[in-house]
């Protein structure tokens, strides 16, 4: 649950810093860039990172003169890039004339342990890398959080045993969504063991309704266009994906009885 993992104290100062370091990387990057995590949402693993071709890149930025608040630690930089089978990145920055900007050349990113320069071009190759369940995780709540128009998004979590991973205002009050995965030809998933806990803690928090979501994935067959039975998914593969209903969680009632409300879309659509 979210109390186990301490959350961030995101300054003024540092939130400009960040918008100049995901602006300048997002230039050099161009359209060959996808982003994992570009938002400020606490707790921060890393302060951005995005994808190249199939490999992941996580950045920590640091100030070069020490005086800005940094959010997060490295050890979490470390956590997720370990977990997504990424690269763990420092991006020192300096403030001229009020402006943030890289202190090193080029892309002005450093590997987080040996502070050598990166460029994260280089590392792009032609290996098949299998999605990992933080990946996955990250997908499904993205995709859910996206399946919410006309909601104001609070906050959400993309950390696979962080409960519950978004928060909106619903028509309850601030509602909830435990989000998993499943891969075709599952056809569901279930909650996290200690869902009750999770419903406990947000009903004692006068929280509105919860719900338990599930994004089915898949790859898509180039020749026919329909679900194969791979259960191995890749990065920058042909992937689908399909929203079953959102489901409400009922205090002190078996996760079989949940009852299923109708506005979530369960068309399969292409993952981007």
């Amino acid at each position: 649950m979210l109390e186990k993992i301490a959350l961030d104290e995101i300054t003024k100062e540092f939130k400009a810093c960040w918008s100049c370091a995901v602006a300048y990387v997002k230039r050099l990057g161009d359209k060959d860039l996808s982003w994992f995590k570009a938002n400020l949402y606490s707790p921060l693993f890393e302060h951005f990172s995005f994808r190249l071709g199939n490999q992941l890149f996580f950045v920590r930025l640091e100030d070069k003169e020490g005086r800005l608040l940094v959010p997060g630690t490295l050890e979490r930089l470390f956590t997720i890039s370990e977990a997504c089978h990424g690269h763990a990145l420092i991006m020192p920055m300096r403030s001229i004339g009020g402006i943030w900007l890289p202190s090193e050349p080029g892309w002005g990113l450093l590997d987080a342990r040996t502070y050598e320069p990166v460029n994260p071009k280089n590392l792009v190759t032609t290996e098949q890398i299998p999605y990992t369940d933080w990946e996955l995780h990250d997908m499904a709540v993205h995709t859910i959080a996206l399946s919410l128009p006309g909601k104001k998004l609070l906050s959400f979590s993309n950390h696979p045993s962080i409960s519950p991973s978004i928060w909106y205002e619903g028509d309850s009050g601030t509602e909830w969504v435990i989000v998993r995965y499943a891969k075709h030809p599952e056809l569901d998933a279930v909650p996290p063991g200690n869902w009750e806990d999770v419903c406990e803690s947000c009903y004692k928090r006068s929280m509105g309704l919860g719900f338990f979501g599930v994004v089915v994935f898949a790859e898509r067959s180039l020749a026919t266009g329909v679900p194969t039975a791979q259960k191995e998914l890749y990065r920058g593969g042909n992937i689908i994906y399909r929203i079953n209903p959102l489901r409400v969680f009922r205090k002190k009632l078996p996760i079989t009885t949940l009852s299923a409300p109708s506005k979530q879309t369960d068309d399969t659509r292409q993952i981007m």
